[in-house]
């Protein structure tokens, strides 16, 4: 994780979509109105403890996606808002099923059983093309569950803390 990114567009999104100010936020997180501007502007970064609090606050998921790629270099799902993509959960519902078949596809045509230290160039790179559709199903299917929050206000966080017990109790977590 990066001790500190440049938030400010995820900033701007949290101030319009929850109708927040500036010294709201500043209030919120106990720093300064200023501190708050320069990091919309990009001036300054926001830091990774500042980042966790505000996280902890505010259950907008869009804003927490965005700190959270923004803090872990670019490895966790970015949210989609290209000119290709529609903002409507059935939009989301639909590139996800569509991502999902096609990582299931690759599941079942990439062999995984062959030693990583045995595998050719082809098959490697065939390995490569499966993670690619992973990830791909995975960012479409964390930007449906964004959605979902959004348009029906059931809370990420709360599903996933609710889930926890029953997670530990199959042997997954600890």
């Amino acid at each position: 994780m990066k001790r500190s990114a440049n938030v400010g567009d995820a900033i701007t999104q949290l101030i319009e979509v929850e109708g927040l100010t500036g010294e709201q936020i500043a209030m919120d997180l106990n720093i300064s109105s200023q501190l708050v501007s320069h990091v919309k502007k990009e001036r300054r970064t926001m830091q990774a403890d500042i980042a966790k609090d505000s996280i902890a606050l505010y259950d907008n998921p869009e804003y927490t996606m965005d700190i959270l790629f923004e803090f872990s270099g670019g490895i966790t799902s970015p949210v989609l808002r290209g000119k290709n993509i529609e903002q409507h959960r059935l939009a989301f519902s639909a590139n996800a099923k569509r991502e999902i078949a096609e990582g299931l596809e690759m599941i079942q045509i990439v062999c995984l059983a062959k030693p990583p230290s045995s595998l050719d160039v082809n098959e490697k790179e065939s390995i490569k093309n499966l993670m690619d559709e992973l990830l791909e199903a995975r960012i479409h299917i964390d930007n449906l569950l964004k959605q979902v929050q959004v348009e029906y206000h059931i809370s990420i966080k709360e599903r996933i803390k609710s889930l926890i017990p029953r997670w530990k109790a199959k042997g997954w977590l600890e």
